[in-house]
């Protein structure tokens, strides 16, 4: 008697196959959904956070370097002010000491003239031209002390000193800015004329010495 028809699928042939067709269909699975994570089918979040996040970024950078730039500009401007008041305060004591100096060192010699034995008043302005253009000082005199203030053509205050009268003669020292960065010290000795409308002598700077006379104006 014959033995039934049997099914591929019944036999250990067709079990094989089966077995390694369903392997490889759970694989595909598998690859497809990422290890069968199921969440990163999420749609991805949208640009228009991504660029709210990039801008909000950028400006508290920029925020940043504008709070840093007026930092910068106000730290500028404290140090160009302690600056000055230093370099203002080294060029008094300068001309306090020079002053002091020449009051010890001057020699009082006695006129023979009658009309100098009395302190000549040299307080006003007196003009002065040279090939850079035309100065006016300004002299205020207490006793045999002066204080000096020098102005240009325009009227701007270019220098500011003090001097001594002894008899006939001045003594001038004064300090003018030079190129704007630093200041350039000058002294000046001069004879006062017989009519007294003209001050002439010399000034020195940075050891150079130049003839200069002053008018009454």
């Amino acid at each position: 008697m014959s033995e039934p028809h049997k099914s591929f699928f019944h036999t250990f042939t067709g079990v094989i196959t089966a077995i390694t067709s369903l392997i490889i269909a759970l694989t595909g699975l598998y690859a497809a959904t990422g290890g069968f994570n199921f969440n990163t089918l999420a749609a991805p979040p949208s640009s228009n956070t991504e660029k709210s996040v990039v801008s909000t970024s950028e400006q508290d950078h920029q925020k940043q370097l504008e709070a840093l730039k007026r930092q910068k500009q106000i730290d500028d401007l404290r140090i160009t002010q302690q600056k000055q008041t230093l370099l203002a305060e080294q060029e008094l004591a300068a001309l306090r000491a020079k002053n002091a100096k020449l009051n010890q060192n001057i020699t009082v010699i006695p006129d023979q003239s009658s009309q100098y034995h009395v302190t000549n008043n040299l307080s006003g302005r007196w003009h002065y031209a040279n090939a850079a253009g035309t100065y006016v000082f300004v002299l205020e005199q207490n006793g045999s002390e002066l204080l000096l203030q020098e102005f240009d053509s325009y009227g701007n205050n270019v220098g500011n000193g003090s001097g001594v009268i002894q008899g006939t003669q001045v003594f001038l020292n004064w300090v003018e800015p030079y190129l704007f960065i630093m200041s350039l010290e000058i002294e000046a000795q001069l004879q006062i004329n017989s009519q007294g409308n003209a001050l002439i002598g010399n000034m020195f700077a940075q050891g150079n010495t130049v003839p200069i006379a002053l008018y009454r104006q």
